[in-house]
């Protein structure tokens, strides 16, 4: 079978030391080549790795090996970075988030069927069997329907000179930890899931948002809430609370490969069942998933996901209190 061959475009701390390592573990894809601005972290990348060295971004946009580039670079510049890969034919897997509204992902979905190329965001933590055995478990209703859900997702603050804090690179907490508890949330409520509250907090010593919660619905009156915060003690999890047990899944969204993950399920306090997850690598699982879809060429999934996730986003900035 033939390799499906990757490049990155930026290559940050989390592309260094997660997902180029996880390209070349993984057997259906391949490192073609990089491009970043930064010299001395080129050099560094294609030291290791042998791949090639780009000098530009036209270079790697127009290397006829790359079917898929990896976009590793702050939301605000997501959009042109996108079209330009579009419109080179080549498919891209972007960081979150992606796109911040609609109307950027109606045009990049367009633009993406019009070129027959995939356009995936890189949530990681749906290819970890932690999470897919839990999307099992809740399919069986083994435990009852869902009553309700809460993912929640936040951390210590970061150096003052990450990203994350940039207005003008669209930085902030829901752009990044609160994307996660929003697209666990979609995924876990199905039946057309939709904002119905939000607020987003900021602080006087930030330019950018550094908390928020956002309470979802479905069609079967089920609910889930989602809390993420910049500037707290750290936390990682999903809670389901079900008609016949409570749900817990800890380390839900970011996890080393060596974690031993589980899922517990109480009833009335007692531990009812501890399903023993063990070690995955959430990413090179993600490529292998990504190789099988742009071998298939069936895309209208990730479009759907992408759209529904932006959805999500600008119902939380437009229903903000």
């Amino acid at each position: 079978m033939q390799k499906l061959g990757v490049a990155c475009w930026t290559i940050g701390q989390h592309a260094q030391k997660n997902i180029i390592p996880a390209i070349e573990r993984c057997a259906n894809v391949k490192l073609v080549g990089a491009y970043t601005r930064n010299e001395a972290v080129l050099d560094k990348v294609c030291s290791k790795t042998q791949c090639k060295k780009y000098p530009n971004e036209q270079e790697l946009l127009s290397d006829i090996e790359v079917d898929l580039v990896y976009l590793s670079s702050p939301t605000g510049i997501h959009y042109e970075q996108i079209k330009k890969c579009i419109t080179a034919k080549k498919s891209v897997l972007v960081e979150k988030t992606a796109l911040t509204n609609l109307q950027q992902v109606e045009e990049i979905i367009e633009l993406a069927r019009a070129n027959g190329v995939l356009v995936m965001e890189a949530f990681m933590y749906r290819f970890h069997n932690q999470f897919m055995q839990l999307q099992e478990l809740l399919a069986s209703e083994k435990y009852g329907e869902i009553v309700r859900i809460e993912c929640e997702f936040g951390f210590p603050h970061l150096p003052n000179d990450d990203i994350r804090y940039s207005k003008d690179l669209e930085g902030g907490a829901l752009y990044d930890a609160g994307a996660y508890t929003l697209s666990s949330a979609r995924i876990l409520l199905g039946a057309n899931p939709k904002v119905e509250w939000a607020r987003v907090v900021t602080d006087k010593d930030f330019e950018v948002d550094i908390a928020g919660n956002a309470v979802l619905s479905n069609d079967k009156n089920q609910l889930a809430m989602c809390s993420w915060k910049f500037g707290a003690s750290y936390i990682n999890q999903i809670r389901i609370w079900l008609e016949k047990g409570h749900v817990m899944v800890d380390r839900a969204f970011s996890k080393p490969e060596t974690y031993e993950s589980n899922i517990l399920i109480h009833h009335n306090g007692k531990l009812q069942e501890d399903i023993e997850i063990g070690m995955d690598n959430h990413f090179v699982t993600m490529f292998a998933y990504i190789s099988n879809v742009i071998t298939s060429a069936d895309f209208e999934f990730e479009y759907q996901q992408i759209y529904d996730q932006v959805k999500a986003i600008q119902a939380v900035v437009e229903k903000k209190s």
